[in-house]
Order: structure tokens, then C-alpha cells, then sequence
């Protein structure tokens, strides 16, 4: 037991030590803070949206169609269901996957939030029809 205890104190010096260690981080925190995330489009009445249409499987084409809405070139919406419908059904074709991503760009180049879309909407945009 003794021939350990010299060991030990060593051990707990050193632990101690290291552990003891502070750091300034508030230079850190500021500087992540203040510099936007890649991630996260910067949303303004500025912004510029566009839109992507995509294959929701590109190795099944007939599951259907998605879209996708960019803000300022960032993926802002994805988009891969037929939105205020039930399940998980996909946009038949690609114009129809078109028309309701205009739709929601509109919406969100005139500033309304949440940028939803009705079942009436739909209806009058013959999505639903098959």
C-alpha cells in the first residue's frame, strides 16, 4: 500500500492541475454568435426565393415530384408530400410540384407566415385531381 501512495499523490497533482485550468470564452461566444450560420438563410423583405424540383426517389420516378424553396440560395422549405394532405403522396408530375412551389414562394416574397397551403388551394390549383 505504500509503495502505491507516491504514485497516487503524483496521479492527483496532476489532475488537480490540469482540472484547475480556466479560459476566457466570452471572445469565443461572441465571435460565433455574431457570424451567421451556413445553414440558416438570413430571411428579409429582400430576400430572393427561388425553387428547386426535384425526384422524391431517383430511382423510382413514380413516386413523384418535391420541391424545394431557397432564401437567398439556402434551402429554406424542403418539400417532399403534398402538403395539407393526409399520408405521404408525392407531387404526380413535375408541373404540378411547380405550381404549388410558386405558390409558396408568393406567399413568402409578400411576407405571410407561415406560408401554409389549404386544401383549397389545392383544389383550385387542380393538384389533387389525378
Amino acid at each position: 500500500m505504500v509503495k502505491y501512495l507516491p504514485f497516487s499523490f503524483i496521479f492527483f497533482v496532476v489532475i488537480f492541475s490540469c482540472s484547475n485550468k480556466t479560459e476566457d470564452v466570452s471572445d469565443i461566444n461572441t465571435i460565433s454568435s455574431s457570424t451567421p450560420s451556413k445553414t440558416e438563410p438570413n430571411i428579409s423583405e429582400e430576400s430572393v426565393y427561388s425553387i428547386q424540383l426535384f425526384l422524391v426517389d431517383s430511382l423510382n420516378p413514380k413516386l413523384g415530384f418535391g420541391y424545394n424553396i431557397l432564401a437567398n440560395g439556402v434551402v429554406f422549405i424542403h418539400q417532399v408530400t403534398i402538403p395539407s394532405v393526409a399520408g405521404n403522396k408525392a407531387f404526380e408530375t413535375k408541373e404540378k410540384a411547380e405550381l404549388v412551389a410558386n405558390l409558396m414562394a408568393q406567399k413568402l416574397k409578400n411576407n405571410i407566415m407561415p406560408p401554409s397551403v389549404s386544401k383549397k388551394e389545392l383544389d383550385s390549383l387542380n393538384i389533387l385531381t389525378p
